[in-house]
């Protein structure tokens, strides 16, 4: 090895610590600033809706309106399954995939979308991240008013295992963080991986118990339990709808969120300061 390939290689490993430091020091700044990001958030959505007479509460409406149309179609075709159990089991897994698919589908231009606050305002980065998770955390809320409607509808009950519906929800929300700082991060890159990532998000819908029974799939099932999507609707449906804790989905879901949060960080840290430049 040459001394000029020696004296680059050091001064990288010179450069990593303090590039994880900022990396930190972007996400502990940016989660501080709150207000902010709730603002932003809030404002989105609002406009999105002004004017409108409804206004925000079209978010439930449209969600209603989905979840009816949904169980009108597929309850006839599940027709060998419980009524009420397949209309909560479907109820729940909509809930969970709307939040999940919304986060990863619009994670790789989290960036992108404000090119112009980047350009001109030394907001740190991850107040964009938190930001697009309080607005669909806002949308969560709107839409779980719905949820709380149709399962008292159905009747299907509640044990002490529905209490873990909580740290599901900041579960999601732990992973929400570093799934759209790794593909905001590499997708502000490659532009393609947008379009990819869209793309599996679609197929991914079907692959996801949401609408068909694991007991349905015979063999198929040995694949698709690794289908890390399935694990995440099953730690909040689960524990509510069949009063089971899903432990098995806990433990995998913990190996996602830690090996996620790993590789996330390195990403944000290693390539932050080149976001910029390459819009």
């Amino acid at each position: 090895m040459t001394d000029a390939a020696e004296t680059s290689i050091r001064d990288v490993s010179a450069q990593m610590p303090g590039r994880f430091q900022r990396a930190l020091t972007d996400l502990v700044d940016g989660a501080g600033r709150w207000q902010l990001w709730l603002a932003f958030a809030w404002e989105d959505i609002r406009s999105t809706y002004r004017r409108s007479l409804f206004g925000v509460m079209w978010i439930t409406l449209a969600f209603a309106a989905f979840i009816g149309v949904k169980l009108l179609i597929f309850r006839p075709i599940m027709g060998g399954q419980d009524a009420a159990y397949f209309g909560a089991y479907l109820l729940l897994g909509f809930f969970a995939w709307q939040f999940i698919t919304a986060v990863v589908s619009s994670a790789p231009i989290v960036f992108t979308s404000n090119e112009g606050w980047i350009k001109n305002d030394p907001i740190p980065y991850s107040v964009y991240v938190f930001q697009s998770i309080a607005k669909h955390l806002f949308n969560f809320f709107f839409t779980f008013l719905v949820v709380i409607g149709f399962y008292w509808y159905f009747d299907q009950g509640l044990s002490w295992h529905a209490l873990l519906f909580i740290p599901a929800i900041g579960v999601y929300v732990l992973n929400a963080i570093w799934v759209k700082l790794l593909l905001g991060v590499v997708c502000t890159r490659f532009r393609d991986l947008t379009h990819l990532v869209h793309t599996i998000m679609r197929m991914m819908f079907f692959l996801v118990p949401i609408f068909w029974f694991p007991a349905q799939m015979g063999g198929l099932m040995t694949y698709l339990w690794w289908n890390p999507f399935a694990h995440f609707l099953w730690i909040l449906r689960t524990p509510v709808l069949d009063k089971d804790p899903a432990i098995e989905s806990w433990i995998f879901v913990g190996v996602v969120t830690v090996v996620g949060w790993i590789a996330a960080f390195i990403a944000f840290a290693l390539y932050r300061r080149r976001v910029p430049f390459w819009f």
